[in-house]
C-alpha cells in the first residue's frame, strides 16, 4: 500500500534521504537494498514533486542544491523519530530485555568503561550487547542518522542540538620507557619541548584535546616522530625508546602493567579533560536508552574512583 502525504509518496523520503547522504544513485539504491533503476525512478520522481534537480551531476560527483540542502536536516529528523518511536518500549526491564546499544568512543574511553559495565551487564542484564564504533569525526552525523545510540567525546566535541552528560574528568601525564635515563622522576618544559613525541590524532581536524591549549600557552610545536589512531598503540612505541608521549592519566595507569613504561608529573598545569556522553534529542523519552547512559557513568566513574596520583 502506498501511503501519501500532500500528495508524496513516503517511502520516497527514505529513498530522498539515502541519496542526499550518499549522493550517489549507486550507494543509494545499495543502501536500501534496492536496484538503480528504482533509485534513479524514486529521484525523477521527487525532482517532480519539489520541482527542483535536488542533485546536480558536478564533474564526477553529485552535489545537492540549496532545496536539498535545505530538505535535508529535517527530513533526517523525521525518519529518525519514526524510528526512535518504533524502537521504544514504555518499560524497560534490564533483566530480561533483548536490545543492542551502539557507542562511538576511543579506545581509551572504552578501556575505563567497558571492564566494569560489562562485568554488570552480565550479571544484571545478560541479554544486553554493546558494539562499539570507533572515534571519528562522524559522531554528530552518525548520531542524527541514527547509526549509533550515545557519542562519548570531550566536552569540546559536542553539539549544543542534543543533551548531554558528564561522564567522567581525567588529567593528562608523560609516559616514557621505563628504563629512560634523559627523564628522572620529574620533566621540565624544556625536556618536554624538545624531546621526540609519539602523538595521537583520530582525524586530520581532530588530535588531543590537550593539543589547542599547549599551542595557545607555549606556542611551540611539539616535535612528533609518529601519530597514532589509537591510544592504545602508544606504548609499543615508546618502549626501549627515548620517545615520549602526553596521555591520558586513568589509560596510563592501565597501561603500565603491561608495557614497560613510566608515569611523569606534565611540566605546568595542563587543563583536565571532560568526557561526555551525547545522544539524539529524540531520544530522550526511551527509557532503555536512559538505563544504558546511566550505567555507563556509573562504570566510568567506579574506575576513575580507583585511580592512583601520578607521582
Amino acid at each position: 500500500m502506498v501511503m501519501r502525504f500532500s500528495g508524496l509518496d513516503l517511502n520516497l523520503l527514505i529513498a530522498l534521504n539515502a541519496l542526499l547522504e550518499e549522493r550517489s544513485v549507486t550507494r543509494a539504491a545499495q543502501r536500501l537494498n534496492s536496484s538503480q533503476p528504482a533509485m534513479s525512478s524514486a529521484l525523477s520522481k521527487l525532482r517532480d514533486f519539489f520541482g527542483d534537480d535536488l542533485l546536480v551531476r558536478v564533474g564526477r560527483d553529485m552535489l545537492p542544491t540549496a532545496q536539498a540542502e535545505f530538505l535535508q536536516r529535517p527530513i533526517a529528523e523525521v525518519l529518525a523519530a519514526i524510528q526512535n518511536t518504533m524502537r521504544s518500549k514504555p518499560v524497560f526491564d534490564p533483566a530480561t530485555e533483548s536490545r543492542k546499544f551502539r557507542v562511538m568512543m576511543s579506545d581509551y574511553m572504552a578501556s575505563i568503561i567497558l571492564p566494569n559495565l560489562i562485568e554488570r551487564l552480565r550479571r544484571d542484564a545478560p541479554l544486553i550487547k554493546v558494539d562499539v564504533v570507533p572515534t571519528d569525526e562522524s559522531m554528530l552525523t552518525r548520531l542524527e542518522r541514527g547509526d549509533i545510540d550515545l557519542g562519548i567525546a570531550p566536552e569540546k566535541y559536542l553539539s549544543p542540538d542534543h543533551p548531554s552528560e558528564f561522564v567522567v574528568e581525567d588529567g593528562y601525564v608523560v609516559v616514557v620507557d621505563r628504563s629512560n635515563t634523559e627523564i628522572g622522576e620529574t620533566i621540565t618544559l624544556e625536556q618536554y619541548l624538545s624531546a621526540d613525541h609519539v602523538v595521537v590524532k583520530f582525524a586530520e581536524d581532530r588530535s588531543a584535546s590537550f593539543e589547542d591549549w599547549f599551542l595557545e600557552h607555549v606556542n611551540v610545536n611539539r616535535n612528533y616522530i609518529v601519530s597514532v589512531p589509537l591510544f592504545s598503540m602508544v606504548p609499543s612505541l615508546i618502549a626501549n625508546t627515548t620517545m615520549i608521549a602526553t596521555m591520558h592519566s586513568m589509560l596510563a595507569n592501565r597501561l603500565k602493567q603491561n608495557f614497560p613504561i613510566r608515569i611523569v608529573a606534565v611540566p605546568g598545569s595542563f587543563p583536565k579533560i571532560r568526557e561526555m556522553l551525547q545522544w539524539h534529542r529524540l531520544r530522550d523519552h526511551d527509557l532503555g536508552l536512559a538505563w544504558f547512559r546511566e550505567e555507563v557513568v556509573t562504570a566510568a566513574q567506579k574506575t576513575a574512583g580507583k585511580q592512583p596520583k601520578a607521582k
